[in-house]
Order: structure tokens, then sequence, then C-alpha cells
């Protein structure tokens, strides 16, 4: 079972959310996309803290990943956050089907 807890905070008009995924209740497209891009980030290999600059006017990403027997989480801001991890974190930020 792979799980994905998303939050995202901050932001000029602090349109926050957080919301937790079991990617085996998703339709197996989604989960085979959402599976796909934590692949194709790397996401395990990322560090755990990238946010070195803070400003208040930017997200800040709150990312945990557990896949059973490997679990990684990663917090970045729009500043920090790599390239690789950003279709992930947009995806992330508009799924709307379990949004709590």
């Amino acid at each position: 079972m792979t799980t994905i807890t998303f939050k995202r905070s901050g932001g000029f008009i602090g349109t926050g959310m957080k919301y937790d995924l079991n990617l085996n209740q998703l339709p197996a497209d989604d989960a085979h996309s959402f599976i796909r891009l934590i692949q194709q980030a790397g996401f395990f290999n990322i560090p755990e803290n990238l946010i070195v600059k803070f400003s208040p006017n930017e997200y800040q990403y709150t990312i945990t990943v557990d896949a059973g027997i490997l679990s990684h989480t990663v917090r970045t801001n729009d500043t920090t956050m790599p390239v690789a991890l950003r279709p992930l974190v947009e995806e992330l930020s508009a799924f709307r089907g379990v949004e709590q």
C-alpha cells in the first residue's frame, strides 16, 4: 500500500490544503500517474528539508510518500523546489478527489 500525505500552506491569500491519498483506493490510471511522477522526481533521493529561504507570499509544501517499507518526507517551497519535483506538486495541488 502506497500513501501520499500532501500539505500546502502559506501563499499570498493563504489557500492551504492537506489530505492523504491511498493510491490503492484511486482508479488505476490515477495511481499509476502518481507513481510515475514520484519515480520521475527521484522523490526518495531528494533531501528532507529544502526550505532555506522563506517568503510569506509563497507556498510551502510537505509531502510524505509511504510505500510500506520505504517512507520519505520532503519539505520545500516555491523558491527551493527542484524542477523534477514540480510536476508531482502541481498534480497534488490540482487533485480534488479526496481533499479534506
